[in-house]
């Protein structure tokens, strides 16, 4: 009777381990394969590695004289109303740079330009080519002004906007092309203005808000004139037809911009039209607000536009207007908008923090269309 009594004690504790092993030791977590279109890389949460600063990361946090003692004068400057200058380089598309400027020093430099000052990065390149240099993390936690942050990326993030980090504490994001995959443009940039831009999940700290300055009444053609041109500057590197620019064209952008503004609760939900009034009100980019299809084809109806032969974005607010067209290439959501290979007409309206654009077919596509029919 002992014996089984024993051998019942032995077996009860045996089982018991068994049972409380994974409790109290739990095996470690592998690492998940991120399998996206063409990319394949490895999402881990470890802390991040820094690589050697170099090229255009450098200047980040330099005086902007220092720049142009360097690289020369700019082909335009431009003032953005978000207390921030652009400067402008490169008259050819291929040679393309914007050099944000802030208390003259500069905190942003977009690179579409295939530099050897964007190594180890190349434009044209894909995420393999990377991934073959160097780890993807998706977490980044650091301190800013005191403050902690944390920061994750999602698998699309990972795919198609990593974030590499400098040994100088900068930061360089990476924009991939949603339909070839390929590398478009390097973005460098500081703590501020991540946190200011924050295209990913905050999952510690809060975006840093932004104002707008005073600025004049109706629509801004500089700004909207450089969005066509970042717009047509990805197609290219598509492969796809520029869109063309017509008086027409952008007066029927401006008159979707104050339709939607005066019209709100024909287009709108009430939820949706507090949305709107929210990202109003918080001026942040975790609070951007964003027309959904079904919205501006709804929008367009309102506006007397034939919706079936047109198509369009609208934003707010807009804190760096070329940093979201970018933002749209390389998400799944909004690519296919500026996917079409048919020729089209654009038009831009832009006032203030906000921006509606719109794309319209060509009157001989439109013609060959109504012909098929």
């Amino acid at each position: 009777m002992k014996r089984v009594l024993a051998f019942l004690g032995v077996f009860l504790v045996v089982l018991l381990v068994g049972y409380l092993q994974p409790v109290f030791f739990p095996a470690e977590k592998t690492r998940q394969e991120v399998e996206g279109g063409r990319h394949a890389v490895s999402h881990t949460a470890l802390p991040y590695e820094e690589i050697p600063t170099s090229g255009y990361a450098e200047y980040i946090g330099k005086k902007a004289v220092d720049f142009t003692a360097d690289f020369g004068e700019p082909i335009e400057q431009q003032k953005s109303g978000m207390g921030y200058e652009v400067l402008i380089y490169g008259k050819k598309d291929a040679d393309y740079l914007e050099i944000t400027v802030k208390d003259e020093k500069i905190s942003m430099i977009k690179a579409f330009n295939d530099s050897k000052e964007t190594a180890p990065f190349s434009i044209g390149m894909k995420l393999s080519d990377v991934s073959e240099l160097m780890t993807i993390y998706s977490n980044f936690a650091f301190t800013y002004k005191e403050n902690k942050y944390n920061i994750e990326l999602m698998e699309e993030d990972m795919n198609y906007r990593p974030l590499i980090a400098f040994d100088n504490k900068t930061f360089a994001l990476l924009f991939f092309n949603h339909g070839t995959s390929k590398l478009v443009a390097v973005t460098y940039l500081n703590k501020e203005t991540l946190l200011t831009l924050m295209p990913y999940q905050l999952l510690e700290g809060e975006v840093i808000p932004f104002s707008t300055e005073e600025q004049t009444m109706g629509f801004d053609a500089v700004k909207s004139n450089q969005v066509i041109r970042i717009i047509n500057l990805l197609r290219i590197k598509e492969g796809l037809p520029t869109y063309r620019v017509n008086t027409e064209s952008q007066k029927n952008a401006q008159k979707l911009f104050e339709v939607l503004n005066k019209n709100q609760k024909n287009i709108l939900s009430s939820e949706r039209a507090e949305s709107w009034q929210f990202s109003k009100e918080q001026m942040a980019t975790t609070a951007i607000f964003t027309l959904t299809n079904e919205e501006y084809q709804k929008l367009l109806k309102v506006g007397q536009l034939d919706k079936k032969k047109a198509t369009g974005m609208y934003a707010e607010p807009i804190y760096d207007p070329t940093f979201t067209v970018l933002s749209w290439f390389s998400d799944s959501l909004y690519h296919s908008r500026f996917s079409h290979e048919e020729k089209e007409n654009i038009g831009v309206a832009f006032s203030k923090a906000s921006m509606l654009v719109l794309m319209q077919e060509t009157e001989k596509e439109i013609s060959q269309t109504e012909e098929s029919e």
